[in-house]
This record gives structure tokens, C-alpha cells and sequence, in this order.
């Protein structure tokens, strides 16, 4: 039987991981959605935001979640906001699908190591 320790701090860790994934997609979202009304700059410096969060979360992240999953995720972020303008919105839409589902899966490798 598991002690009461252990469950807590398996509920608490699963919570950080689920609240920073929901923030990062949040701010993904949210950056993509300036760049469907055209605003380009915003939407650059939001990416550029959001690239940096994960970084700052990847501190933390990378104690629970394999490391490799949160490299992906962090070099993805990195080109979102080139992809910012007008001439590459295709581009862009690839590149914010493949980071949302690699945020899914940094969910996924925490419930998967504990």
C-alpha cells in the first residue's frame, strides 16, 4: 500500500504539471489568435512570451517529465514567432498544432513515469 506521502506529493505534482501545461497552451492559443486578426507584432511578442514561460517551467518540468519532450517543446516554441506575418500563416499553423499536441504530451509522460 502506497503511503499517504507519496499520494500527496503525486497529486501535487500532477497538478503543477496540468497548470502549467493549461498556462502554456493558453498563451500558444492566445498568441496564434492575434495572428487570424492580423495583428502581427503583438502576436510575435506573445510567442516570444510564451517560448520564454516554457523555458522557465521547463526548470521544474524537467524534475517530473522526460527531458527530451520538454527539448522538443522548447525548440518548437522558439520559431513561433518568425512565423508571425503574414507570408508564413500555414507555417504557423503547423508549428502551433505541433507544439499544442507536444504540451499534451509532456501531460502525457508525467502520468506515464508515476
Amino acid at each position: 500500500m502506497p503511503s499517504p506521502f507519496w499520494s500527496c506529493w503525486r497529486r501535487c505534482c500532477k497538478q503543477y504539471v496540468s497548470a502549467t501545461a493549461g498556462s502554456l497552451r493558453a498563451q500558444v492559443q492566445s498568441a496564434y489568435a492575434q495572428t487570424l486578426t492580423q495583428q502581427y507584432p503583438q502576436a510575435q511578442q506573445a510567442f516570444r512570451q510564451a517560448a520564454h514561460s516554457a523555458r522557465q517551467a521547463s526548470k521544474k518540468l524537467g524534475l517530473l517529465v522526460r527531458r527530451n519532450a520538454l527539448d522538443r517543446m522548447n525548440e518548437t516554441m522558439a520559431v513561433l514567432p518568425q512565423y508571425a506575418n503574414p507570408e508564413n500563416q500555414a507555417d504557423l499553423a503547423v508549428e502551433a498544432a505541433r507544439v499544442l499536441a507536444q504540451i499534451d504530451q509532456l501531460e502525457q509522460c508525467f502520468t506515464g513515469t508515476f
